[in-house]
């Protein structure tokens, strides 16, 4: 085991093995460590927004957040019990509304509250300070809100962090699709003027997305048409992408090989599972898009908290070497979910509407239920199934 600041020894910034030669975001245009900015902190001083979208809306069994691994929990946990690695870079975070906001290292964060309340032995942990500055070629992106650079930040961390897998091609079009679209409102701009391809660019390339996708340059040009037409409407189509897995003995390999799934309609004490074959159909997946929406809200309506996880994988059998067409069912799948589950919410809850006031009435959103959607890797580029935005 590495050298580790015990927690009783009451460790000092000095303690460590790093400076600021070792920060991984100096090369971040929109934020710079204040001199003399590593410090020790208390948590109960450190503020994370109960938001995540980084890392995708997944509900951890640990926390009531949003976006926490289980994986990644268990492994800090038992990694900081013993202590602070000394080589690792301090939690960073700026000054949001008087509150020190961290913005990278959110699992490290609740690991050591959860370690201090089991043990209330870990007084205070290293922290590093940082202030926005404007970059020459950031354009518009310097008027952007604090929330929007640190969600930038926040990817450039998991790309040159540790861990490069930490990053997927669909959470950053997520990112950068809902940077966007809050940006929009806050600058009151009309779609054509943010919603561009330049500035897609631009933001897919200050959150890391060149570096994290070197070698795939498709992987690129799809995030950036993905996160486009997200925010447009509009269909980019690259017609040169080619197909994988075009048999479905690749989708029932992969189920039989991996420890996270298991065949369609199976289930074990925490989970069911389904294999849904798609198309770009729109009968076809409203049919899915209905099934899966009894599904769930049975199993919540029934069941409450103790509802198991409904899992599904989707994959395009009959339009298996049609790029444009797996793209299509996807989207088509995603749209039909979407209007079907808030169509029959607001019709249910027109009545009450009318007796209430509107924004006092609790609606859930799909993100509510504990389902999780991913589509086979099909095209090019993908490097393992992936969860649908």
């Amino acid at each position: 085991m590495a050298k580790k600041l015990g927690w009783n020894t009451n460790p000092t910034i000095n303690d460590l093995v790093i400076n600021h030669e070792d920060d991984i975001f100096k090369d971040f245009p929109f934020l710079k460590l204040v001199e003399n900015g590593l410090s020790m902190k208390s948590l109960d001083d450190l503020h994370v927004p109960n938001d995540n979208r980084v890392r995708g809306l997944v509900k951890s069994r640990f926390h009531k957040l949003d976006g926490l691994s289980a994986g990644k929990v268990e492994g800090l946990t038992g990694s900081l019990t013993y202590g602070w690695d000394r080589t690792s870079w301090p939690i960073p975070y700026i000054r949001v509304n008087g509150k020190n906001q961290i913005f990278d290292r959110r699992h490290t964060f609740y690991v050591c509250r959860d370690l201090n309340t089991e043990c209330k032995n870990i007084a205070q942990v290293p922290t590093a300070e940082y202030v926005r500055v404007e970059s020459e070629l950031g354009g518009i992106i310097n008027k952007f809100q604090d929330i929007s650079i640190l969600m930038m930040a926040s990817m450039w961390g998991n790309v040159y962090g540790p861990t490069v897998d930490d990053t997927t091609h669909t959470q950053f079009q997520a990112v950068i699709v809902r940077i966007l679209r809050q940006e929009k409102e806050f600058l009151g701009l009309k779609p054509s003027k943010i919603f561009t391809r330049d500035i897609i660019r631009n933001l897919f390339r200050y959150m890391g997305g060149e570096d994290r996708y070197a070698k795939s340059t498709a992987t690129q040009t799809r995030v950036i048409n993905g996160a486009l037409k997200d925010l447009t409407g509009v269909e980019t189509v690259t017609t040169s992408e080619s197909c994988i897995n075009s048999n479905i003995d690749a989708l029932n390999t992969y189920i039989k090989e991996s420890d996270e799934w298991l065949p369609n309609n199976k289930e074990d004490d925490t989970t069911k599972y389904w294999t849904k074959m798609i198309t770009k159909n729109t009968w076809h997946m409203a049919d899915i898009v209905r099934q899966l929406t009894m599904t769930v809200c049975k199993e919540d309506l029934n069941k409450g908290p103790k509802a198991k996880l409904t899992k599904v994988i989707l994959y395009n059998e009959k339009e298996s070497n049609k790029s444009v067409h797996i793209r299509r069912s996807r989207a088509e799948f995603e749209k039909q979910f979407q209007e079907m589950f808030e169509t029959i919410r607001d019709s249910v809850l027109l009545p009450v509407e009318k007796v209430l006031n509107k924004d006092v009435i609790p609606r859930k959103e799909l993100s509510d239920y504990k389902l999780e959607v991913y589509a086979m890797n099909q095209i090019e580029g993908e490097e393992e199934p992936f969860r649908l935005l």
